[in-house]
């Protein structure tokens, strides 16, 4: 491995390459289309990366949340709509996962009462705010256990393609 770098405010591509223990010519030659120039210029702020370089350098990286900060951080579009989904524990997502259903199913009545007319008034505002903060919590969960899962299959942890099959079985 070449020489670490050293300097102190290195961005996430940089830090993600170097955990990595990947040169940039190293992880370039493992990356279709990105030049180990094009990957310096990125680590140093010189030039914005594309979502072609983020597919990438995640997959080169085995980095799947490095595409969930690009879209919540660099992306304009993402960065209204995409949460930023930070990476943990399996055992962590499910009880995140579990609390945040715990906490929408008494309120389903509340949200079918709500939703009936087709139509939000002043007086459900306050409620539905509430149930959709909540709807929230159990989407980021969601999204959480799906980036779990694309970090362990790209560590070669989890076999994938059973798992799409099996998925695929219940959309049948």
């Amino acid at each position: 491995m070449g020489r670490q770098s050293t300097r102190a405010n290195k961005n996430i591509y940089q830090i993600c390459r170097e955990e990595c223990e990947l040169t940039r010519e190293k992880a370039s030659e493992m990356m279709t289309g990105v030049s180990a120039s094009r990957i310096e210029k990125i680590e140093y702020n010189l030039q914005d990366p594309t979502p072609y370089d983020i597919v990438q350098m995640a997959d080169c990286y085995k980095r799947p949340d490095l595409c969930n900060y690009y879209c919540s951080h660099k992306c304009e579009i993402g960065y209204r709509y995409v949460p930023e989904i930070e990476m943990s524990e399996l055992s962590s997502i499910i009880l995140e996962t579990i609390a945040s259903l715990d906490e929408i199913n008494p309120l389903t009545g509340r949200l079918i009462q709500i939703a009936r007319d087709g139509k939000i008034t002043d007086d459900e505002i306050k409620d539905f705010a509430f149930i959709s903060h909540k709807l929230d919590k159990v989407s980021v969960a969601i999204d959480a256990l799906n980036l779990w899962v694309n970090k362990t299959a790209s560590e070669n942890n989890i076999n994938i393609d059973m798992l799409n099959i099996e998925k695929e079985k219940l959309d049948k």
